[in-house]
């Protein structure tokens, strides 16, 4: 079936695993290079908490469904594709990768809690911690995620190349 499906789909399952990979990685990137430095010159601090809880609610909500689709095809391109039959380390990189989207999206679910912590502290005055949070998601998880994005994009370089 995934075969099949990798056969006669392959020339719109490709890009849209691409695309999808984009969406997720570069709207990282976006958030932390040009929206949280702009938020940071909001001088009310519980204004810029709440414009930046609600561009990354925003963000979610564009990017589960994104991830959906990520992990749909990658599955067909893997299964379909069987890199482990032509050779072991093609299997390997398979592996890496699929490890690498898995903790990538664990990791994305913990920004998901981090996030409703901060509505909840902004809510409650505790606008220090809410910001606190948000330097967390902004600077190491989103740092983190985009790092190891990069890594599974290469490796998805590799893949294709053979």
């Amino acid at each position: 079936m995934f075969e099949y499906l990798y056969t006669h789909f392959g020339a719109f399952i490709v890009p849209l695993h691409l695309i999808t990979a984009m969406i997720w990685i570069g709207g990282m990137i976006l958030f932390l290079f040009s929206v949280y430095p702009s938020l940071k010159q909001i001088p009310n601090q519980k204004m810029m908490i709440r414009t930046a809880y609600r561009i990354l609610t925003r963000f979610f909500g564009f990017l589960f469904p994104s991830t959906i689709l990520l992990a749909l095809s990658g599955v067909v391109m893997e299964l379909g594709a069987h890199y482990e039959d032509k050779s072991p380390t093609l299997g390997a990189i398979v592996g890496a990768k699929e490890a690498i989207w898995v903790l990538m999206f664990l990791n994305l679910l913990f920004v998901y809690y981090k996030l409703g912590d901060t509505k909840k502290k902004c809510m409650a005055d505790e606008r220090e911690l809410a910001g606190d949070n948000l330097r967390l998601i902004a600077h190491y998880l989103f740092g983190i995620n985009i790092f190891l994005g990069l890594c599974a994009i290469y490796f998805g370089l590799i893949l294709q190349r053979q």
